[in-house]
């Protein structure tokens, strides 16, 4: 963080040294970086002793889903209540660092004036060592090969030494030319808005968006030869949209796993246009797009223009679409991982654009409309919705002009009737769609199973990249709390507003990398991380540039760094040429393993029968043939639990259905017996596509 952000102009070096003697009272910022190393150390000291007898009170499992036996004993379960409740201490840390950081700003002593250079100076040594040791130790560390598939001496170097030296060059170099008036007033110039270059801007942000999304479309024909990361997952997301058009629907008979209300968008365009995977993609990558444009324009608001909107947003899509599986012509990242982008980041990106015009443009009115959107995104996906209203709300108490309790309470006033109007949205969307109220116990359904249960969980390495992830987001609360604390915000607020948010979005979807603390997983935090780099590369570049000639600091050095890091992102931009080729690769028809799986499950069931299709597209293949697929899941590899299978077996019978129909992998010997003692026993196998139909006999307890 800058300490001179209320400084107004150049400060020629020689004025700056004797000022620099001379007694003063600390800066707000300067004694940000006082305190950040004692609330360091007493914030680690809680987790320590705080964390394990703080997990068993508020996160120890509950025990309302028992997992499959076979699972625990293959270590694919690990409860990690001492985890997330250090997390949750973890999560107050900016606030001490502020907190301290304004009580000792107050006080209005001079008793350290003197030694505060030395000691700000030491204060963001130690923070490059400690980021230093975060990246070698991310290089270095080796993955637990347990529900990863990974060989035992995995590595993933999320971050490699070349692009590590490519950004600390180019962090050098631009902290060179921000000291350089000359050049100072040629960039200005050249990022000075002007309706062509506005033009300009927008179509080339339109055009590298599209690059990038097209890397992320598939067909029916080139799903089965995209990335296997892909063609494996797609199930997941489609069958979510595919279960409307059988007549179930999410938060009512179908357990969502990622987009609650998503799944109701893209069920609307495949009704419309089509049930192909060509028609599902295009609206999701659709979805996409605005979530891009909606991020370009916020940009835009907080950097003063559209082409320094560019600058920020051609290295933050590149970032947030950082490649987690090669190769590049035919990659897997979140571009194509639709549980992500739309699905969890689209709703977010949207408020805070929404939050940051509204305080640009001083709006006086409730923001109801806004808080009812932001309702909308926590029932789509609880694990970034909750966090992405929290920091719309948060955000817009602090830009507030008037922070009495009054005007507070009518912000949370505003927030809860936006919330009300979200429930009722839904409420009727359901009422219409499936003739139901919603049932929002389903929104924690997987959250309880992978979070609380801990299935699917991977331990958290004590030291890595992703607590340099972490301070970046911490740091954007602090220095949003350190230019709020100000004399002059001004024009500023915008900037300010958005650093708040995207530090405390960040750190609320971070929980997602706390549970499952995989490499992939963190790459799924890059563009929230992108976010907040990007506005401190802001705040940053802001700050050199008043100060003229001096020196930039160690910390703002080390955000050029960062920020180098996302440019080199820039090199795995996909090319038109390799997509077009990849596009061109299509599977005949008659050859697709889900056409011929849907010609098995033909030969297996009748027309209108109702049946539990637990396999991959089942959804799909049961709307293609005409079939009532209860199953309210996606498929199996989405049933861990035992009630999961005891609620498919008794909608089941509800609808009058007998016939199972699950894959052979997975169907561990514990399953067939619960399905025999529910009275079904195997009727027939499809040995080549390892599909196995089970027929209820007689009754059972199970069903």
């Amino acid at each position: 963080m800058s300490t001179s952000t209320s400084a107004r102009g150049p400060v020629a070096r020689g004025n700056h040294a004797s000022s620099a003697r001379a007694p003063h009272a600390l800066t707000v910022g300067e004694s940000a970086w006082l305190v950040a190393p004692a609330c360091a150390l007493l914030l680690v000291a809680a987790i320590v002793a705080l964390g394990p007898p703080l997990g068993h009170a508020l996160f120890a499992p509950r025990g309302d889903w028992t997992i499959w036996p076979q699972f625990v004993g293959a270590q694919f379960v690990h409860a990690e209540p001492t985890e997330h409740a250090g997390y949750a201490i973890a999560l107050l840390g900016p606030l001490l660092v502020a907190g301290a950081a304004l009580a000792l700003g107050r006080r209005r002593t001079s008793l350290l004036s003197a030694p505060a250079p030395a000691l700000v100076a030491a204060s963001q040594a130690g923070l490059l060592l400690f980021v230093a040791a975060c990246v070698l130790a991310q290089q270095r560390h080796v993955y637990d090969r347990t529900f990863t598939g990974e060989p035992a001496s995995h590595r993933m170097t999320v971050i490699a030494l070349p692009t590590l030296l490519v950004a600390v060059a180019l962090a050098g170099a631009t902290a060179w030319a921000l000291q350089r008036p000359p050049i100072v007033v040629r960039l200005s110039e050249t990022l000075r808005e002007s309706p062509r270059r506005r033009i300009a801007v927008i179509a080339l942000a339109a055009l590298f968006g599209f690059l990038w999304l097209l890397s992320a479309f598939n067909t029916d024909g080139t799903i089965e030869l995209a990335n296997p990361s892909v063609s494996e997952n797609i199930a997941f997301w489609t069958d979510e949209a595919f279960s409307l058009l059988g007549g179930h629907a999410p938060l009512v008979d179908f357990h969502a796993q990622y987009g609650h209300l998503w799944a109701y968008v893209a069920a609307g365009a495949l009704s419309l246009f089509g049930a192909t995977l060509a028609v599902y993609a295009a609206v999701m990558l659709l979805g996409t797009a605005c979530t891009l444009a909606a991020v370009l324009a916020t940009f835009r608001r907080v950097a003063g223009g559209w082409p320094a909107a560019l600058v920020l947003f051609l290295p933050f899509t590149a970032t947030s679409f950082y490649m987690e599986v090669g190769p590049l012509e035919n990659r897997y990242g979140p571009a194509n991982l639709f549980s992500l982008f739309p699905i969890r980041y689209a709703g977010p990106y949207v408020l805070l654009w929404l939050v940051v015009r509204r305080v640009q443009r001083g709006a006086a009115r409730p923001p109801v409309a806004l808080f009812a959107l932001a309702g909308l995104v926590a029932i789509n996906n609880l694990e970034f919705g909750l966090p992405a209203f929290g920091a719309s709300l948060l955000a817009l108490a602090a830009a507030a002009r008037d922070r009495s309790p009054g005007a507070l309470a009518r912000l949370g006033g505003a927030a809860l009737a936006g919330t009300a109007i979200a429930l009722a949205l839904v409420s009727a969307l359901t009422l219409v769609v499936a003739g139901s109220l919603p049932h929002l116990g389903m929104l924690t359904t997987f959250p309880a199973i992978y979070g609380s249960e801990g299935f699917g969980l991977l331990p958290m390495p004590s030291i890595g990249f992703h607590l340099v992830v972490y301070l970046t987001f911490a740091a954007a609360i602090v220095v949003a709390v350190v230019r709020l604390a100000a004399p002059a915000v001004g024009d500023e607020a915008p900037l300010t507003t958005a650093l708040a948010w995207s530090g405390i979005f960040g750190l609320g979807a971070g929980s997602y990398f706390v549970g499952r603390s995989h490499p992939h997983v963190l790459i799924d935090l890059f563009s929230a991380w992108a976010l907040a780099l990007s506005l401190l590369t802001v705040v940053v570049v802001q700050a050199v540039v008043r100060r003229g000639v001096r020196r930039p600091q160690l910390a703002e050095l080390l955000v050029l760094a960062g920020f180098g890091v996302m440019l080199c992102s820039l090199a795995q931009t996909p090319t038109p040429w390799s997509q077009l080729q990849r596009l061109g690769d299509s599977r005949p028809a008659r050859e697709r393993v889900a056409a011929i799986t849907a010609q098995v499950v033909d030969r297996m069931t009748v027309r209108g029968e109702p049946v539990a299709l637990m396999l991959f597209l089942g959804r799909r293949i049961a709307s293609e043939l005409g079939l009532d697929d209860v199953t309210p899941y996606a498929n199996m590899d989405s049933m861990m639990t035992e009630q999961q299978w005891a609620e498919t077996l008794r909608d089941l019978r509800r609808a009058g259905g007998r016939t199972v129909i699950v894959p052979r992998h997975w169907l561990l010997p514990e399953r067939i017996a619960y399905l025999r003692s529910a009275g079904y026993v195997a009727a027939q196998e499809a040995d080549l596509l390892g599909i196995v139909e089970f027929v209820r006999r007689t009754p059972g307890p199970a069903g």
